[in-house]
């Protein structure tokens, strides 16, 4: 597949659990990533939870937060409530939802080890997360870091610093799904914008090309901005 976007060196994403397959579409094509490290938590949003697929069709799951004004905090300063065995409860929920998917016991005994660790902060559970997915993936593990907020970005890194996909706010126009047979398609059909792990689990080796062909345009284009 032929890309026309080279333009772009850079973009930046706020750092999720689990993040949906688009934000890391990008860096699978060529371009750098740079993970937003100096926002404020947003409740409800992408950074404590994350989509998986069961029988049933889609369902969220959260990292429960100490209490507190996170909307007040620095990411980096959110600290993970281990009030309730949750990570338990978000394994069991993985392996029953993807138990049956072809890819699922090549990864399963490493992540299940990862839900036995115990991090503080969320912001360093997102990325011992997110280091793991890129180690699968075979994709640069090491993104760069802002050192500041700045509400503009330089005007060669794309600013894809977004929760995630709804009617309010859609994909970029350049982002475009691409299909992939699903654990559940046969009663379902294909659901787009889920989590990479869905992707890893379903597609194995093909994740990083299926990653690769979602970009389908150019985003330094004005008319590529939205969808």
């Amino acid at each position: 597949m032929s890309l026309t976007w080279t333009l772009m060196s850079s973009y930046c994403i706020l750092l999720h659990y689990w993040p949906a397959t688009p934000f890391l579409a990008p860096l699978a094509a060529g371009s750098d990533l740079v993970l937003e490290s100096c926002d404020h938590f947003q409740k409800k949003s992408g950074r404590n939870r994350f989509t998986v697929l069961s029988s049933y069709g889609p369902v969220m799951l959260s990292v429960p937060l100490e209490k507190g004004k996170h909307q007040q905090l620095p990411y980096r300063d959110v600290r993970i409530s281990w009030s309730e065995p949750w990570n338990r409860r978000h394994w069991r929920t993985i392996r029953s939802c993807y138990g049956r998917a072809p890819f699922f016991d090549h990864f399963a005994d490493e992540l299940e080890a990862l839900y036995h660790t115990r991090d503080t902060f969320l912001w360093d559970w997102n990325l011992r997360l997110l280091t793991w997915l890129f180690q699968q993936l075979q994709l640069p593990d090491t993104p760069l870091l802002t050192s500041q907020w700045n509400p503009e970005l330089h005007v060669d890194n794309v600013d894809f610093r977004m929760d995630s996909h709804t009617e309010e706010r859609p994909w970029p126009a350049w982002i475009q799904p691409v299909s992939y047979p699903q654990a559940f398609d046969d009663r379902l059909g294909f659901t787009a914008g889920l989590s990479t792990l869905d992707l890893l689990f379903c597609a194995g080796p093909q994740a990083r090309m299926i990653l690769r062909d979602m970009v389908t345009g150019d985003p330094l284009k004005p008319d590529n901005s939205t969808r």
